[in-house]
């Protein structure tokens, strides 16, 4: 066939990859060598076969004449082209293969594209105390925390422990009741804002240099019995409740407070998950060791703060396995789940560490409207190998994946380490190019709002107000109190944002005033009913704002008698009358002078 003439140029060994890309185009237009005309050819399995008659018989050896050299240069540029792209595919097969975890989930390189908005991290409702809550004192903000049916519940097991102590040793128990046990509560507060947890508790009753609103509240004795017969729970029915319950001893008060701290305060757009570590090493049951903290030995709670204020919205004690439960499965994810329920489809982002952070949790935090960012474990089978260490990686190298509305991110911190994150709030690639460090976005996001629950801890142990104890209710009693300060003091702040302004110290003021409201009703109640003080408390009083009022210095009104000591009792009895006491009211007096 001349001017016409079909040729073929046969591939005897291709490669996978050129068998796919035939498939994927079989039929093109090609120029005829020969004639410099166009030619249809048909790819099949990389070969070019001839077109028209000879379509079902390749002429294998056929080449036209005079241009054996342009065929043999052609076949020579196919050929290149063919083991330059094997290389290619071979390299974006091996980049695919990286991006593969072993759970079979494809980390993408580039970001999704942006489309519309996501509905995620958009707040329902105003951060910061809920409305209609108005604060006008310290108090009023702490009862909020410390509410009456907590008070109640500890009076009624404390007066029922008082009682049976004292009829074992033969004595009867005065009955506390919530003046005077709220003014227990003030001296334990302002002990912890004067940081006197470690001094010795008949030194801050008995000696003059202490702040003398102890001795003016109460006696040394009674706090002590106070302290050391304060109950949480009816221990007739504790045995019971034991049996389903490890923290049946403080499980009422824990859950009363956790209730008041979830509808006080409304969150911002970011929390914290975290674990705190309350230092004991007494007896009990879920006890905790921990080397990484200070401590090393405490009951261990889990928290969710706000990041941005410090404010302490739930807790979880973790008590370990309850009698009758199976083996814990994924503890990190269900304490999350539990801890995150009271703002669930309210928006805001949750910021945790690798203990927490898994895919599925953040699967199902995306279907309650809540996002994550959280740091992941090496050990994670859903971090593809690109992401895991190499001593390739340049130092403050980043590389980025994206599965569907997730994000991780690999920096290198130093060479051959490297810190994987999670984020379902980021879907970019963004990174600081301004520092030295190159940290991307989302390391820095998370360096910013991981510390809420370390913060409140710390905060918590600059002014506690534990004592040494060997029981765990108190214990858990003391942190309580030391929460439900700082709630209360986020919370007065909150509405009173001038408040000891430019104060360093103003949370040490607000405990302090705190526990001088707390103190002052029973304060002047002992005052007011007992009779004679004496003179060191007297004294004690004028310094603390009060001043006794003597009945021997009252001025008589008009019309009224002044009343004077009976004269003829002895001076001990100290009796007041009119003229004489009861007893010695129809005595006849006689002077001497005149029997005489």
């Amino acid at each position: 066939m001349e001017g016409t003439t079909s040729f073929a140029l046969v591939d005897t060994s291709p490669s996978i990859a050129t068998v796919k890309r035939s498939l994927a185009k079989p039929i093109t237009s090609c120029r005829n060598l020969a004639t410099g005309g166009w030619a249809t050819r048909e790819l099949v399995l990389g070969r070019i076969w001839p077109v028209g008659r000879h379509l079902n018989r390749p002429d294998v050896d056929y080449v036209p004449q005079g241009q054996a050299e342009v065929a043999g240069d052609e076949e020579d540029s196919l050929d290149e082209l063919e083991d330059s792209s094997d290389e290619s595919t071979e390299e974006e097969t091996q980049t695919q293969a990286n991006r593969l975890s072993k759970k079979g989930s494809y980390w993408n390189e580039k970001p999704p594209t942006q489309g519309r908005a996501r509905t995620h991290n958009i707040l329902r409702r105003c951060p910061g105390p809920v409305s209609g809550s108005t604060i006008i004192s310290p108090k009023d903000a702490w009862e909020l925390f410390i509410s009456d049916n907590i008070i109640e519940e500890v009076l009624r097991c404390t007066n029922l422990e008082g009682r049976r102590a004292a009829a074992a040793k033969g004595k009867e128990w005065r009955c506390l009741d919530k003046v005077e046990f709220m003014a227990f509560i003030g001296l334990t507060l302002l002990a912890g804002g004067d940081k006197s947890w470690d001094v010795a508790l008949r030194e801050l009753f008995l000696d003059p240099l202490q702040n003398p609103m102890y001795k003016v509240t109460m006696g040394f004795h009674r706090y002590e019995d106070i302290r050391r017969l304060i109950r949480f729970d009816d221990k007739r029915t504790r045995a019971v409740r034991l049996e389903t319950d490890h923290m049946a001893a403080f499980r009422y008060v824990w859950d009363c407070f956790l209730a008041n701290c979830k509808k006080v305060f409304v969150p911002s757009d970011c929390v914290t998950i975290d674990e705190q570590l309350v230092p004991f090493r007494g007896r009990c049951k879920f006890l905790q060791y921990m080397p990484s903290k200070p401590a090393k030995y405490g009951i261990k709670i889990f928290w969710m703060c706000d990041a941005r204020v410090h404010y302490a919205f739930n807790g979880m004690i973790y008590t370990g396995r309850q009698p009758g439960e199976d083996v814990q499965r994924n503890l990190g994810e269900n304490i999350v789940q539990q801890l995150s329920s009271g703002i669930r489809h309210t928006g805001p982002n949750i910021t945790m560490d690798n203990f927490f952070t898994s895919i599925p949790l953040a699967e199902k935090l995306l279907e309650e409207n809540l996002t994550l960012v959280g740091t992941l474990r090496q050990n994670k089978p859903d971090i593809p190998p690109v992401m895991k260490p190499n001593k390739l990686r340049e130092k403050y190298s980043s590389k980025f994946g994206f599965c569907g509305n997730m994000t991780m991110v690999s920096y290198v911190p130093k060479k051959g380490k490297a810190v994987v994150l999670l984020s379902t709030m980021h879907d970019d690639t963004a990174v600081d190019d301004q520092s030295v460090k190159r940290k991307p976005e989302v390391i820095q996001y998370y360096n910013h709002t991981k510390s809420g629950v370390d913060t409140m801890d710390q905060m918590v142990r600059t002014y506690t107000c534990k004592w040494k104890t060997r029981r765990w209710p108190m214990v858990l009693w003391h942190n309580v109190l030391d929460v439900a300060t700082l709630n209360a003091f986020t919370s007065y702040t909150a509405q009173h944002p001038g408040y000891m302004g430019g104060v360093t110290n103003a949370r040490r003021l607000f405990i302090k005033e705190l526990g001088k409201e707390l103190v002052m009703p029973h304060m002047r109640r002992r005052m007011e009913g007992t009779s004679h003080l004496q003179t060191h408390i007297t004294e004690a009083m004028e310094r603390c704002g009060l001043k006794k009022v003597s009945a021997a210095t009252t001025q008589p009104q008009e019309g009224q008698v002044k009343r004077k000591r009976c004269k003829i009792c002895p001076t001990a009895k100290d009796r007041k009358a009119s003229s004489w006491c009861k007893e010695h009211k129809h005595v006849v007096v006689i002077c001497e002078a005149c029997m005489h």
